[in-house]
């Protein structure tokens, strides 16, 4: 093994003596894997089909497959380091040549203007400062991967990610984007970007200030759908913005508001917003057509993954959308703003084609069958050990990236049930405390992640830059132990603490107004996401010992979504993963009507006209993450989130935890190179892997 295997196998294994003999006896547990595999010798779907009927359904139903538990840990050694060889074809790359072939073909042919002419003077360098990049690339090839949904929000999350400022890999600060520097006057209540010269829209019509001031102009406009986002409000009043010349945005605040860059940076959702390309949405704005009347038609022609039309400033651009998303093609874009450290122009790749896959088996199938160059998202854990058995015959490679979870998923109690009776309940300290002890996460880890993960209390990302000092460190060790013991004498004692001692005939506990104590707990179909099924019926085995009536209720999607986005719910599951909290606050901070605080949430976000107003610990937090959002010393900033998190372990849980940071398996073709070793899957809000910068991945 490799000394990045052996690193890969430490990471995600307990310390115990049977590691070191796991990996002694690697070779030989994966030779038995792959003879009792040899099925796949032949190759295809159907070959392929054939394990995992044999393996993979067992998996799914919580039992280890036939590989058993050890083939699964020794697989695991080999997964990560793997890196591909440096090929003849790089060994000789011309680093002459600033672009790619079939540009530079259009070009010679009058089609397309020179390169000079079509990338800034200033143009941005794409970094690779990660293990796992082999150097400059090769042009050409096509990536094919899969996504789940057709709204493409997975690869927004790879090359969807053209932001004015941008997150740094590690997520441990801010780097330039489309914009090449910011500045904010003394108290923080102004704030001026300057725009790289010379960014050009796919279709090569200038970038400028217009764009961002054409957004603005239709967040101020009434007959508009979309307010001003909170990040653009002061006490209610919304920003001013000014573009006194095509590269200069000025925006002038209320009072200070020295997050604003961060939100610009965070996700793929506030670029894709404020980055309008106002040449092309001009002819469907009703003040700019006489015969449009309203915005329906420039809203469902701002949506990118709906038209390729738009022209757009990311690395591919999408070309051809078939059968409704069925399968979506994307072309390298020729005016795209980023180089190498040779000023090369990227991307390397020409073209990307994903395919809709909403059926786990079958991404499964198509991953051992060797028809994925590179898949970041929408893989499970639990079919690990076959994607490391058919590596040789899919001629890929297995990395393992973290998903950064606190909890996988998490138990949201809501704070504002419905039930007045319930809410009481779920105020009261103790009752949350027993619903904490009474989840046995141990069998949560086993079931769900075959051992993987780790059990532990609810928390946001541990890597999160708020917890990088040795302080944050310690405090960051508590809360995720705090509540976290599985114990159910423990619970019971506190439920009978409580006065909650009566029972009815068929012994369950009444609650103070004498109706069964009964719990609903929300959570997916096994079908749509196996691994929060299976820890929903964990949690309820542990509730119903306690003498409640648990009922794990799982409609269809579009409903379990609506009946948390109305806070009609008493319990439901949702993965929490969160690396920066001063721009998605929620799982900490009441701000927003989610998670577990729905009404309070309402509240704040429309400034008190909705949801209920906040009592008691809730005002803490929301006064904290108001002194937050004025304070301008960014460790003066963590300190305040460090003090919100003591509040959650003096006064919580308000969220329960059952297993945390899973491993996500990525897959690399070995001819696919420049993909990091490591990397965050998690949380949204950070735009992994995009800033990772995709474009500079190559084939050879």
């Amino acid at each position: 093994m490799s000394q990045n295997d052996t690193a890969l196998m430490n990471r995600h294994l307990p310390k115990t003596p049977a590691r070191v003999s796991l990996a002694a006896c690697f070779g030989t547990t994966r030779s038995g894997m792959l003879a009792s595999g040899d099925m796949l010798a032949r190759g295809g779907m159907l070959a392929c089909a054939g394990m995992l009927a044999r393996f993979g359904m067992l998996a799914r139903s919580g039992m280890l497959a036939c590989v058993g538990m050890l083939a699964c840990v020794g697989v695991l050694a080999c997964a990560g380091g793997e890196s591909a060889t440096e090929s003849p074809a790089i060994r000789s790359l011309d680093l002459s040549r600033k672009e790619a072939p079939q540009l530079a073909a259009r070009v010679a042919a009058g089609a397309l203007p020179p390169l000079q002419e079509r990338i800034p003077a200033n143009p941005l360098v794409a970094r690779h400062d990660y293990e796992g990049y082999d150097g400059p690339g090769i042009y050409g090839g096509t990536w094919r991967q899969f996504h789940n949904n057709t709204d493409l929000g997975t690869w927004k999350m790879i090359a969807g990610y053209a932001p004015l400022i941008r997150w740094n890999r590690r997520t441990t600060g801010l780097e330039p984007g489309l914009a090449e520097s910011w500045t904010f006057n003394e108290d923080g209540t102004e704030l001026t970007l300057k725009l790289r010269e010379g960014v050009r829209w796919s279709d090569g019509h200038p970038y400028t200030s217009a764009s961002f001031r054409a957004w603005y102009d239709l967040c101020l406009d009434d007959r508009h759908r979309y307010p001003p986002p909170v990040w653009c409000l002061v006490d209610g009043k919304p920003m001013e913005v000014e573009t006194p010349d095509d590269y200069t945005i000025v925006m002038k605040f209320a009072g200070p508001n020295w997050l604003v860059p961060l939100w610009l940076a965070t996700g793929f959702w506030w670029s894709e917003e404020y980055n309008v390309p106002e040449h092309y949405m001009k002819q469907f704005h009703p003040d700019h057509n006489d015969d449009v009347d309203d915005f329906v038609l420039y809203e469902k022609h701002r949506l990118p993954q709906r038209n390729p039309e738009q022209p757009s400033l990311w690395p591919w651009t999408i070309t051809r959308i078939e059968k409704g998303g069925f399968r979506v093609i994307l072309e390298r874009n020729p005016y795209y703003y980023v180089v190498d450290d040779h000023g090369r122009q990227l991307p390397y790749i020409d073209q990307v084609v994903t395919t809709l896959v909403p059926e786990a088996q079958i991404r499964v199938l198509r991953v051992l069958a060797g028809e994925v160059d590179c898949q970041f998202r929408d893989l499970e854990l639990r079919d690990f050990s076959l994607f490391m058995e058919s590596r040789e015959k899919g001629d890929y490679r297995v990395k393992l990236w973290e998903s950064a979870s606190g909890s996988d998923p998490a138990i949201n109690l809501n704070w504002s049930d419905n039930d007045p009776v319930l809410r009481g309940l779920i105020r009261d300290q103790r009752f949350r405390k027993a619903l904490a002890a009474a989840i046995d996460r141990e069998k949560c880890n086993a079931v769900a992640f075959k051992g993987l993960a780790k059990p532990q209390a609810a928390t946001v990302s541990e890597e999160g830059w708020h917890f990088l000092d040795p302080e944050g460190a310690r405090l960051f060790d508590l809360w995720k132990a705090t509540d976290a013991d599985f114990d159910l004498r423990q619970a019971n004692r506190l439920l009978d603490e409580m006065g909650l001692t009566r029972r009815d005939d068929e012994g369950y506990r009444l609650r103070p107004d004498g109706q069964r104590l009964t719990l609903v707990l929300d959570a997916p179909a096994a079908a749509h996401i196996a691994h929060e099924n299976d820890v929903a019926l964990i949690v309820a085995e542990g509730w119903r010992v306690l003498g409640m009536e648990v009922i794990v209720y799982t409609p269809p999607g579009a409903e379990l979504k609506l009946r948390r986005d109305l806070g009609e719910f008493t319990a439901h599951l949702h993965g929490e993963a969160e690396m920066d909290l001063f721009t998605y606050p929620d799982w900490v901070f009441p701000t927003s009507g989610k998670y577990w605080h729905p009404q309070v949430g309402k509240w704040y976000e429309s400034g008190g006209e909705r949801g209920e107003a906040p009592t008691g610990v809730m005002i803490e937090l929301l006064d904290i993450y108001d002194r937050i959002k004025h304070e301008q010393d960014l460790e003066a900033r963590h300190r305040l989130v460090q003090d919100a998190v003591r509040i959650h372990i003096e006064h919580g849980p308000f969220h329960l935890g059952t297993a945390a940071r899973t491993p996500r398996p990525v897959i690399v073709k070995n001819n696919f190179h420049n993909v990091p070793d490591s990397g965050i899957l998690g949380p949204w809000a950070i735009a992994g892997p995009a800033t990772s910068f995709p474009e500079q991945f190559y084939i050879d």
